[in-house]
């Protein structure tokens, strides 16, 4: 079986409540909320959601993730992107990981709420929280370090204007998690503000 590139902190759709496993979306107003793990086919999802016709634009995209796989992470950011949409995480209460922190990069602003009470390091349980790119050759081995995919990771942040974001990615492991402070985000260009976003 062709390996599948995952951005995903050793948590495995196969072994997650079927609640959690998979990608959704919902909104409010100018506000959109996206949950839940990225799956290989989440991008035609995310596409179908961003095309509704709808009474306002949506200004902002809240994100609460432990990850996914790396493609469909890729092509949701870009659309993101080209759509002109805010991120935010709200670091105290979820945890953004792994391909979610592609999908945070992409906005034209990066709320990181309240990212300076984030504990910088391996312990925080909450924020943004980064590591290489992991492989998969069936849902029944074990994942392991790519190469290919943390290169195209790493690319991508450049195209996003992200390209420090590489230090953090190499603070951990493939299967171990770091996590920034609001300082150490603003700093390196991953967050352009730690408070709410506007309405």
């Amino acid at each position: 079986m062709i390996a599948r590139l995952l951005l995903c902190a050793g948590i495995m759709a196969a072994t997650m409540p079927a609640t959690q496993a998979s990608m959704w979306m919902s909104e409010s107003g100018t506000k959109a909320y996206l949950t839940g793990f990225v799956g290989p086919q989440d991008d035609k999802k995310f596409e179908e959601f961003l095309e509704r016709p709808r009474a306002q634009k949506l200004k902002t995209i809240y994100l609460s993730s432990p990850g996914g796989y790396l493609k469909a992470a890729v092509a949701i950011g870009r659309m993101i992107r080209k759509a002109g949409i805010a991120t935010a995480v709200e670091a105290e209460k979820v945890l953004c990981d792994s391909a979610c922190n592609m999908i945070f990069a992409a906005g034209v602003k990066r709320y990181y709420i309240h990212g300076e009470r984030v504990t910088e390091g391996f312990s925080a349980m909450t924020g943004l929280g980064y590591h290489p790119s992991s492989q998969m050759r069936d849902l029944r081995g074990p994942a392991t370090y790519s190469d290919k995919g943390t290169d195209a990771m790493l690319q991508y942040y450049r195209e996003m204007g992200q390209p420090r974001t590489a230090e953090l990615a190499h603070k951990a492991a493939f299967n171990t998690i770091f996590r920034p402070n609001g300082a150490t985000a603003l700093h390196l260009k991953i967050a352009t503000s730690l408070a709410e976003p506007p309405d």
